[in-house]
């Protein structure tokens, strides 16, 4: 066994501190002998003739006390080196153990020998054991018990287990990591698991689309997700037969806008309704929401109404503003001067009267950005007749995404003159 040097000081102190020197008092003045005399040796001779005084008597030296018998220091934990203690401790968890003896002459004095390192210490005075073990494994020591001159040893066997495997950054299914990303722009994100022993892989489930992906090495995150939205799922951490979970947040921002997508209707039900995309194409659809295809421009009547509801969209489709009751309108203006434009705060919408037949111009903006289109106005004496439909496909042109059946909720609320606030194109949340 290696014993500290520290420790073999200690025994020294401890050992030299049990020495008790006993004195005896007095045994010269027992034997009639003066206390100066006795430290001479020499007897006096008497030179009186008198008679010689009678003799006092001696008196009674009290017996000395007899010191109570001492019992042998020992452990109240026995053990071996063949049996040693056994003691359990986690890696990164603070760690102690308070070793106590029994008998023993006076002051009891504790220390370590064979130390896994200089973090595990014994305090001399209290026996405690402490340390936060950093490695796991099992490690053989001493603790030794000093009193008198005696000493007494404890086999000590401490196995520290690893911590639980556990990510760096906590979370919970109430409480999930919050990243951010934008749409269209490749994000990651690295996760980072301890504890645990053996090999180490990450993998994510429930993943929202094949556009979320996690290394199954590095645990790097990655998303190239287009579709604005919230979406929730979980990166998990294997290592052996534990495994460890980590709850995720992602928000996909819209990207930055490059125009409006422009909904337009007559405000009667059933009636066709437009939708103008960014580039200005114009998309046709009956009341019930089929697909007409593709025209130059909308129809209109002189002195007839259109209503319009627009908002801005990044070149994904994704809405760049919150669609909220307290979301500005759109600013439409036109061409033609003498167009009557009417904003709706109430149903969210804008209406525009045209007194003259014509070409008309219009360009609806929000958020910075722009879209415009033509309005083909007839005179009242002639039948409106729209242009010729190109196309009989549902696919956006700029999004490349079938979206017929909000695109369709959203042209009936126009041709009812309705709100169209409750309209989510391309957006979802998981």
């Amino acid at each position: 066994m290696r014993s500290t040097t520290s420790s073999s000081r200690r025994r020294a102190a401890l050992v030299a501190a049990t020495a008790i020197a006993v004195v005896t008092v007095g045994s010269g003045a027992a034997f009639g002998v003066s206390a100066a005399n006795a430290a001479t040796g020499t007897t006096p001779t008497s030179t009186s003739t008198a008679a010689p005084a009678t003799a006092a008597p001696a008196a009674t030296t009290p017996a000395a006390a007899t010191p109570a018998a001492s019992t042998a220091l020992a452990f109240t934990e026995p053990s071996t080196k063949a049996d040693p203690l056994a003691l359990s401790a986690t890696v990164g968890t603070p760690f102690s153990h308070t070793f106590h003896t029994t008998g023993g002459n006076g002051t009891v004095g504790y220390a370590i020998q064979d130390a896994p390192s200089a973090a595990w210490t014994v305090n001399v005075d209290t026996g405690v054991l402490s340390t936060t073990p950093t490695t796991a494994g099992t490690y053989d020591f001493e603790v030794v018990a000093l009193s008198g001159g005696e000493q007494v040893t404890e086999y000590v066997r401490v196995t520290v287990a690893p911590s639980p495997l556990s990510f760096t950054e906590p979370s919970t299914k109430a409480q999930p990591l919050a990243l951010t990303a934008t749409a269209g722009t490749t994000f990651t994100h690295t996760f980072r698991a301890v504890g645990g022993s053996g090999s180490l892989a990450y993998a994510i489930q429930d993943a929202p689309s094949s556009a979320f992906t996690v290394n199954v090495s590095t645990g790097v995150l990655t998303s190239t997700e287009t579709t604005a939205g919230t979406y929730d799922f979980e990166v998990v951490a294997l290592r052996g037969k534990t495994t460890a979970t980590e709850y995720v947040r992602l928000t996909v921002r819209p990207a930055a806008p490059i125009g409006l997508i422009t909904f337009v209707g007559h405000g009667t039900p059933d009636s066709t309704a437009y939708e103008v995309g960014p580039s200005g194409t114009i998309k046709a659809f009956s009341g019930t929401g089929k697909d007409l295809g593709t025209v130059s421009s909308i129809p209109a009547k002189q002195n007839g109404t259109l209503v319009l509801s627009g908002i801005a969209v990044d070149r994904f489709g994704n809405p760049t503003e919150p669609q909220t009751t307290t979301q500005p309108l759109a600013t439409l203006t036109s061409s033609v001067a003498s167009d009557r434009i009417v904003p709706d705060t109430a149903k969210h919408v804008v209406r525009i009267t045209f007194p003259h037949a014509s070409q008309h111009r219009l360009t609806v903006s929000q958020d910075g950005v722009s879209t415009s289109f033509t309005v083909a106005v007839q005179p009242l004496a002639t039948t409106a007749v729209a242009t010729s439909a190109t196309g009989t496909g549902a696919t956006l042109a700029y999004t490349g995404a079938d979206e017929r059946t909000p695109i369709a909720w959203g042209a009936g609320l126009l041709a009812a003159g309705a709100t169209l606030l409750g309209f989510r194109l391309r957006r979802r949340r998981i």
